[in-house]
């Protein structure tokens, strides 16, 4: 039998050969395809799509310094128009009182710092007909008409003009009663052209050519920056002034930037692609074999021999780390199993079995302490040594009275959160376990700031909390902070809680447990409400406190440059203790805004609620003359608006607060008597000496730190970044910090009422709204009960260094002569 030749020609080899030719056809029509779709991508598609980028991108720009531009004018008039409706101002010039015109003249320049003059020009009975063209310091005739025009109650709009060979535009607003036919006078703005430049400077000259244009009476370029391609198309848009015309047109370095590349270099990209597919091809069938031969023999759980390299190292690798997860399987079994066998248990039941109680109903009330120290029951919080006074079980009967009491009131649920101390988990533990067996439920929202706490009351759906803090005190100390139905428990509303412990008037029952998280949406509602005009550099110091967890993230994502200093948090507070009101406190933060070359340092205490401020050139600001700042701002958009500030703070604030449009309320400092006072008066602002500051215009009434410093930052940002400077036009007097003089817990109060009964102090008038108060006619002295320490704190002002140390002589002498082993450091 003849042996039949194995060859293409055979009938076996055709079906063989046909697939190969289908193959190589279609591996021409797909290099073609690419070819074509490349060539397509380099002479079509890419220049089309470059050039709509370019279009795109120019007219962004140009939107943006529209925005820029638009913004700043807005700005300008807004600020105009909010000095000029000031009914303080109109009655100055109706009254002619050239004292207060001054005050407000010294106002309207630090409000436009970037004006080259800022005026307010009284107009006569006839309005501007009659008026001194020398005596009100006019430069020229189109300045008088554009007071005249002003004096008849005409809108005008920002006035462009040159004066002396220079560029200038200037606005003009009507100071003006109601009824009236021509104004009492006028504020007149102007700015030269660097103020244009400055804004259209925002964007990189590099990308192109801004040009500002005034179209009255004929085109007159106002500024101009950056550098245009010639041939370069440009963009035209219209501003605020209606007669301004901004320009933009790309540079050369833009329009290179979006040019298409040279269509040879996509050929070449092409054909180096077409190789790489080829040699692909190639080599993947031989792959796709070894790895198919060595995944069998894996599969297997053969140890070899592998053909891929490297693949014996891996495989036995895998092998080990397969016999590893099958052992942790049959461990998680056995786990599974085991809690299935305990799953019916009550976390309720659990608790109680841990406190040595039993939740069942219908059992007896458990046992409670009889011992709980009254002193821990202050005038605003509960505080005490934490291992002493704050014991599990303490912590276990304060969380039933306070759930009792949040029931009583209708409140369902308790929101529960902790500051960073090392007591602060157990006393959490605990006093969730007592919420739990009032029946209430509780909402852990974890470890955060006392604010957070607060914030989550107006968010979540209680209106009740429990901050677990110490505060500024020393690191062995905690306490709890409490808050039922939306207001803030102080002094009988806290011994009642021992009250009902005593008295075993609690309720019993089963609460639910859940957690929460509510960091994300407190930062987003500060973003959202807080507007930063330009970037500062500020240092953040926490003093190891809760805030470092939340502080910088919060402020980096409002769009600062935040440098943290003790951001980590140790309940041991290793490097100062968390007061900011204590000047050695601040000593690094400092040291680090001068070093670092920031615009502010901000410093907060243990729980967040209290800031500290150090302006650029290492000045701390005192609580009350930061309280100047912000009730400028809040009253100059609330005029009447009440403004609250403790017995501490300076008396300046009284006629400054006063001279804004506000109204001035002095109370008691704590604060939660200051926030009981503000949802009372219905003031939307208020501030303690002790650097709590509360805010009611635009957040919700409660002392917070990092609001309060982003408010702060959102006024630098927008006038000017130099606090030192906004400071500056206020009242200067000599005053003390708060000055401490050791006492004990009981003595301390029956001082004061003694010293109220028997004080001999002349002349000056006495206040007794929270200790005793003494005001002169040059100065004023204070000493009150601490209630948070065993201390007498007291605290002087005076308009000089003798006035001061005389009225300290006369508050030494009258306590001496009631506790005569006091003793005074000053």
């Amino acid at each position: 039998m003849v042996k039949q030749k194995n060859n293409n020609n055979s009938p076996a080899a055709k079906p063989a050969n046909a697939i190969k030719t289908n193959l190589v056809r279609c591996a021409l029509i797909s290099l073609l395809a690419v070819c074509g779709s490349f060539l397509y991508l380099a002479l079509i598609e890419q220049p089309n799509s470059q050039r709509e980028q370019l279009d795109t991108l120019a007219n962004r720009l140009a939107d943006n310094q529209v925005f820029l531009l638009n913004q700043a004018i807005d700005t300008i008039q807004l600020r105009s128009h909010q000095l000029a409706t000031n009914p303080q101002l109109l009655a100055a010039l109706e009254n002619g009182d050239s004292a207060r015109l001054v005050t407000f003249q010294i106002e309207l320049q630090r409000s436009f710092p970037l004006a080259i003059s800022a005026k307010i020009i009284p107009l006569g009975t006839l309005g501007i007909a009659g008026l001194d063209k020398q005596q009100a310091s006019l430069r020229n005739n189109i300045e008088l008409d554009m007071l005249r025009r002003v004096s008849n109650d005409e809108k005008i709009v920002i006035e462009s003009y040159r004066s002396d060979k220079l560029p200038l535009f200037s606005l003009a607003e009507a100071i003006q009663g109601k009824g009236k036919k021509h104004a009492a006078g006028a504020l007149l703005i102007s700015y030269n052209n660097t103020l244009l430049h400055e804004i259209l400077s925002q964007l990189d000259s590099n990308l192109g050519q801004t040009s500002l244009v005034q179209t009255l009476g004929g085109n007159s370029t106002l500024a101009k920056i950056g550098d245009a391609a010639s041939n370069a198309p440009t963009i035209t848009r219209s501003t605020a002034v209606n007669h301004w015309q901004l320009s933009f047109t790309p540079s050369a370095q833009l329009i290179a930037n979006h040019s298409p590349a040279s269509p040879l270099i996509w050929i070449l990209l092409a054909i180096c692609l077409v190789a790489i597919l080829a040699a692909t091809a190639l080599t993947f069938g031989s792959l796709n074999k070894a790895l198919a031969d060595n995944l069998a023999l894996l599969a297997a759980r053969s140890k070899g021999p592998f053909s891929l390299p490297g693949f014996s190292d891996t495989a036995q690798q895998l092998l080990a780390d397969l016999k590893k997860l099958e052992a942790q399987i049959k461990r998680k079994q056995a786990a599974a199993k085991q809690q299935d066998d305990t799953a019916n248990i009550n976390p309720v039941d659990a608790i109680a079995a841990e406190l040595g109680q039993n939740s069942q109903a219908g059992d007896s009330a458990p046992a409670l302490p009889q011992d709980i120290p009254s002193t821990i029951f202050r005038a605003y919080d509960i505080r005490g040594i934490a291992d002493q006074e704050l014991t599990d079980e303490h912590c276990y009967a304060i969380g039933l009275a306070i759930g009792s009491e949040a029931r009583d009131q209708g409140q369902q649920s308790l929101l529960v959160a902790a500051d960073g101390r090392h007591s602060s988990p157990r006393i959490r533990e605990a006093l969730s376990k007592g919420i739990l067996a009032s029946g209430c439920d509780v909402i852990d929202i974890g470890m955060v700031p006392s604010p957070l706490l607060y914030f989550a009351t107006h968010q979540l759906e209680t209106q009740s909390g429990v901050m677990i803090t110490g505060s500024h005190n020393p690191a062995e100390y905690n306490g709890l902070k409490i808050v039922i139905a939306g207001h803030t428990l102080s002094e009988k509303a806290i011994s009642a809680l021992r009250d009902r412990i005593v008295n075993n008037k609690l309720h019993s029952g089963k609460g639910a447990y859940r957690s929460e998280v509510i960091e994300d949406e407190y930062i987003d509602y500060i973003i959202n409400d807080v507007a930063i005009a330009q970037p500062l550099k500020i240092v953040i110091d926490a003093g190891n406190g809760v805030t470092g967890n939340i502080a910088p993230r919060l402020f980096e994502e409002l769009g600062c440059d935040v440098i943290p200093l003790y951001c980590d948090i140790d309940g041991d507070f290793p490097n100062h203790h968390p007061d900011p009101t204590v000047a050695a406190n601040l000593a690094d933060l400092i040291v680090k805004v001068r070093t670092e070359g920031a615009d502010l340092g901000i410093a907060f205490d243990g729980d967040g609620d209290r800031l500290g401020v150090v302006t650029a050139e290492g000045n701390i600001v005192p609580a009350d003359r930061l309280l100047m700042l912000l009730a400028q701002d809040v009253v100059s958009r609330n005029p009447g608006a009440d403004v609250i500030f403790d017995v501490k703070c300076t008396r300046s604030l009284n006629s400054l607060i006063s001279n804004y449009g506000g109204r001035p309320i002095m109370w008691k400092t704590g604060h939660s008597f200051m926030k009981e006072k503000m949802l009372e008066t219905g003031a939307l602002l208020g501030g303690e000496f002790s650097g709590h500051i509360f805010f009611k215009e635009r957040w919700f009434g409660f002392d917070d730190g990092m609001y309060a410093a982003a408010r702060l930052i959102e006024i630098l940002s927008t006038t000017d970044p130099d606090l030192d400077a906004q400071l500056s036009v206020f009242p200067v007097t000599v005053a003390t910090p708060e000055l401490k003089v050791a006492s004990d817990e009981q003595r301390k109060f029956s001082i004061i009422e003694q010293l109220i009964q028997q004080g001999q102090f002349g002349d000056g008038k006495v206040s007794t709204l929270d200790g005793v108060r003494v005001d002169f006619n040059d100065g004023w002295g204070l000493v009150r009960a601490s209630n948070t320490t065993p201390m007498l704190v007291l605290r002087f002002e005076a308009n000089d260094q003798q006035t001061l140390s005389d009225i300290q002589t006369i508050f030494k002498q009258q306590l001496s002569n009631i506790d005569s082993s006091l003793q005074f450091d000053f």
